[in-house]
C-alpha cells in the first residue's frame, strides 16, 4: 500500500511540472533577427493548450515601452533553443505605434 501511495505521488508530482513546464517562455533569438536593427522577441511556447494571445501578451511585455506592439517575423518548430515540451518558436519584432 505504501508504495502505491509513492507512485501515485511521484505521478502526480510529474504532470504538475509537466504543466508548468509548456508555458510559454523567453528565449534567445537568431543572430540574424537582431541584426535588422530593431528590438526582437522570441518566445517558446507548446502548440497544445496555448493561445496565440497569451503568448503575443508575453513577447509585447518583454518589448521596450516605446514600442510596445508585435509583429510576427518568424516561426519555426525545429533547431531552435527551445526545450522537447515547447517545440514552437515565435520570433516578434517590437514595434511604436
Amino acid at each position: 500500500m505504501r508504495l502505491s501511495a509513492s507512485v501515485v505521488t511521484l505521478l502526480g508530482l510529474g504532470a504538475v511540472l509537466a504543466a508548468c513546464a509548456n508555458e510559454p517562455s523567453i528565449t534567445r533569438s537568431e543572430v540574424w533577427h537582431e541584426q535588422r536593427g530593431a528590438t526582437v522577441v522570441s518566445v517558446c511556447y507548446n502548440g497544445r493548450g496555448t493561445t496565440r494571445e497569451a503568448v503575443e501578451t508575453l513577447a509585447a511585455g518583454a518589448c521596450p515601452v516605446e514600442a510596445p506592439t508585435v509583429t510576427v517575423i518568424d516561426h519555426s518548430s525545429m533547431l531552435s533553443d527551445c526545450p522537447m515540451t515547447k517545440r514552437n518558436r515565435v520570433t516578434f519584432q517590437c514595434v511604436a505605434q
